[in-house]
């Protein structure tokens, strides 16, 4: 059954591969410097090295701004995402890809009654705005560099022509790779908690995880949107919004390939975190924004005049209407799904502040004596117990957040071979591991019971209060660790004897 709810995130995959490689190669193909048969394999082989190699990178964002829990949920959100990228990809226009998804996921929290961490949705959409301005500024940067070069080189045109067409050859294989590390988490990344992959070893040095199965199906979809539809929007890009030359199309494909290693690699993430500055987020971008930018870039680098504003701003409002379209599907496709086919796309959670509640809500330092009335309530959604809570004006919307996720029953059985058999188990170390195995067949009513008893090792310990930038990142990542064996053990049957 996990294998046919999959093939939603794999028809994600298949719109990704004809919409995004647009965004790579579209300059160099329509500029006749590479033909599309070439531009498509280098898209497919690097594209898969980079979601395969480095692909779990920003997944775990699109996660906190909503974490799907039920693979019914999942299946309908990805399969009403693909279908508002199909139909706006059939008109020949590049759309967001990441936007789509993120307005799919908003519809199931509004469908299951979950209210939208805005702090993860402001990180993703203020990545958005910075990749269109960043690309578009490196690329009026890099437009004065490669003219100056142009001028002072004193090659023959011919020669120009096969440094730039080999240039265009090797940066589109780096932004491929970089674009399949970034943007792979937007087909199936929510399907990594139940993949159905089992880990497969060849020979004795060459093994694969459950999730590199998965991510590694999700990148061959993808190739198939490459060869199947790319070529229609690659001629969006490449000649619609801004004729470019050769040359402009190499400074184009530069400051997108800049800014898809900015918000993907997480060595440089890294190494900024270590030397203490401040890290760019590991989110999926829109390369298509990124593209755009930089074509844009170069039209007012060249004074403006022959940017036809036209298609850039139906280019726009695809921007506006593909996540609005997205998230409209998403609750209709809820609705009919639940109702009709009786799928389940939310796993039935409850909220109740009892005794055990209001205790742990006071020893996280929040004033427990305006809770009464709703003292021993229990709540079908988490709707429901904010809304009350947001009514009678005592606490903030933080406090709510944490008095909320303390209230939340969500049973639990620690069962480490579960991690094993998707291969989930090389996402943690060996002494997170080791504290999991320590708690084996221990059953927990809550999340918090579950992390407090880990806290105990100092493998799963937070480090509070977080001293540095590296401190919060290493809070976030335990947060996402924590999220992904939430999900794993999740264990309904139980729920009423825990």
């Amino acid at each position: 059954m996990v294998y046919f709810y999959l093939l939603s995130g794999l028809f994600i995959g298949w719109s990704m591969g004809a919409n995004d490689t647009g965004n790579i190669f579209g300059a160099a193909v329509s500029t006749r410097m590479i033909k599309f048969s070439q531009a498509a394999l280098i898209a497919a082989i690097f594209y898969t090295l980079g979601a395969f190699l480095e692909g779990s990178g920003p997944s775990g964002t699109l996660g906190r701004l909503g974490s799907i829990d039920a693979i019914g949920g999942a299946f309908t959100v990805a399969l009403a995402a693909a279908l508002a990228i199909v139909a706006i990809v059939r008109l020949g226009i590049p759309v967001a890809v990441s936007q789509t998804i993120v307005g799919a996921i908003i519809g199931w929290n509004y469908f299951s009654g979950r209210i939208t961490d805005f702090n993860s949705l402001i990180t993703i959409a203020s990545s958005w705005i910075i990749a269109f301005i960043v690309s578009a500024a490196v690329a009026a940067l890099f437009f004065y560099l490669m003219r100056r070069w142009i001028n002072r080189s004193r090659l023959h045109l011919l020669e120009q022509d096969m440094i730039i067409r080999y240039a265009l050859v090797v940066f589109g294989a780096i932004a491929a790779y970089f674009l399949g590390a970034n943007t792979i988490a937007n087909a199936i990344g929510v399907f990594v908690p139940v993949t159905p992959f089992k880990d497969l070893t060849i020979g004795s040095m060459f093994s694969l995880t459950g999730v590199q199965q998965l991510y590694l199906v999700g990148a061959l979809s993808v190739v198939l949107g490459i060869y199947t539809y790319s070529h229609k929007v690659m001629g969006t890009v490449g000649h619609e919004i801004y004729k470019l030359s050769p040359a402009m199309a190499l400074v184009a494909l530069l400051a997108e390939t800049f800014v898809l290693f900015l918000f993907s690699s997480r060595g440089l993430h890294n190494l900024l975190l270590s030397i203490g500055l401040p890290a760019v987020p590991l989110v999926p971008i829109s390369s298509t924004q990124a593209m755009v930018g930089a074509v844009l870039g170069i039209g007012l680098a060249k004074g403006g005049k022959n940017i036809k504003y036209n298609v850039l701003g139906k280019v726009s409002l695809a921007w506006i209407v593909a996540p609005l379209m997205a998230f409209l599907l998403s609750f209709v496709a809820l609705y009919i799904s639940q109702n009709v086919f009786e799928l389940q796309v939310r796993l039935p959670i409850t909220y109740t502040v009892d005794k055990a509640a209001v205790k742990e809500i006071e020893q996280r330092g929040i004033d427990t004596k305006h809770l009464s009335f709703v003292n021993l309530r229990t709540f079908k959604t988490e709707r429901e117990l904010y809304k009350e809570l947001m009514e009678e004006d005592f606490y903030t919307p933080e406090e709510i957040k944490i008095i909320i996720s303390i209230c939340e029953n969500y049973p639990l059985l620690v069962n480490v071979e579960l991690l094993n058999k998707g291969g989930l188990n090389r996402r943690f170390t060996e002494e997170q591991l080791k504290a999991l195995s320590e708690l084996d067949g221990k059953k927990f009513k809550r999340k918090w019971n579950l992390a407090q008893a880990l806290s105990e090792y100092p493998a799963w310990k937070f480090i509070e209060p977080p001293q540095t930038r590296a401190d919060e990142e290493h809070n976030e990542d335990l947060k996402s660790d924590l999220e992904i064996i939430y999900k794993v053990f999740y264990f309904p049957s139980d729920n009423n004897n825990l």
